[in-house]
């Protein structure tokens, strides 16, 4: 007779460790794939569930840098699990060849959301003449541009700082710094925002009223470079309840002091909020719970 089934679609990448795929957009159509009926995005385990009457359905799948084979068929059965593993390759940063370089690659778009190609951008070391390796390399300005599906990729010296102009943007000079690494996501170097903190020692921390406690936090972007200090140009570290907890700040360390009985969170804030990420992330390694007593 039929009735609606709960369907479970799990998105895995096609390598050896399957990691799940988030946010890949899975929309659902009839077995002809005409009429549309339902879609939605996988979460961090790669799952996505409808509720779908028993009959075959097909799935189409988007997600920018990942590839699924479309369309995928799958059948609603009555009574059974109706679980579906689906495998897609996803885009991985290719690595540069030479070890004192970081191959640089990524997508852009224009303001409709379409692949922006041919987009031109234009690299100036911010560095003296230098010896690498025994060669001389020099401040010259480089240029790239994106392809026809958005796409590009430039080879920078890793720890090097460079001046980039975006077409576009010729009123506002980016600075960047290139983190030690063999790869890293273009648009995140030209656009770095605080990702990750740190802190040594690790929380959460128990402290007494009246007591202080020093702790030496280290802050990483987006792009992979480690900023120095507390980042107080960076981030702003609060405290959840400031009649619970204090928090002071150095060049170099944060200055915990417990202020009442009870509890408080240790909290960092960005400070450039200009920098719009979607889906939206905080910063991780945060907010740490302290407990004063």
């Amino acid at each position: 007779m039929g009735a609606y089934e709960s369907v479970d679609i799990y998105v895995l990448d096609d390598t050896p460790l399957n990691d799940p795929v988030e946010g890949m957009l899975v929309r659902v159509f009839d077995s002809t794939g005409t009429t549309f009926f339902s879609q939605d995005t996988t979460d961090v385990d790669g799952h996505v569930g409808f509720t779908l009457w028993t009959q075959e359905y097909t799935l189409r799948f988007y997600k920018q840098g990942a590839q699924v084979s479309q369309p995928q068929v799958i059948d609603v059965l009555e009574g059974d699990t109706n679980a579906f593993t689906i495998y897609g390759t996803v885009f991985i940063h290719p690595i540069a060849n030479d070890p004192r370089l970081c191959r640089c690659s990524g997508f852009f778009r224009d303001i409709t959301g379409a692949f922006h190609p041919w987009l031109g951008m234009y690299f100036l070391g911010q560095f003296s003449p230098i010896l690498l390796e025994g060669a001389a390399v020099l401040s010259e300005r480089r240029s790239i541009r994106t392809n026809e599906d958005g796409y590009a990729c430039i080879d920078l010296i890793r720890g090097a700082c460079y001046e980039v102009t975006i077409e576009g943007f010729e009123d506002t000079l980016r600075q960047v710094a290139v983190p030690d690494s063999p790869s890293a996501n273009l648009p995140d170097l030209l656009f770095p925002v605080v990702e990750e903190v740190a802190f040594n020692p690790p929380g959460p921390y128990d402290l007494s009223v009246g007591e202080i406690l020093e702790v030496t936090p280290s802050v990483v972007t987006s792009s992979g470079v480690p900023l120095v200090g507390t980042a107080l140009a960076d981030v702003q570290w609060l405290s959840s309840d400031s009649a619970v907890l204090s928090v002071g700040t150095t060049a170099t360390t944060l200055v915990l002091t417990g202020m009442s009985v009870g509890s408080a969170e240790l909290q960092a804030v960005r400070l450039n909020q200009s920098i719009i990420r979607i889906p939206s992330t905080s910063i991780q390694g945060q907010p740490v719970v302290v407990t004063v007593a």
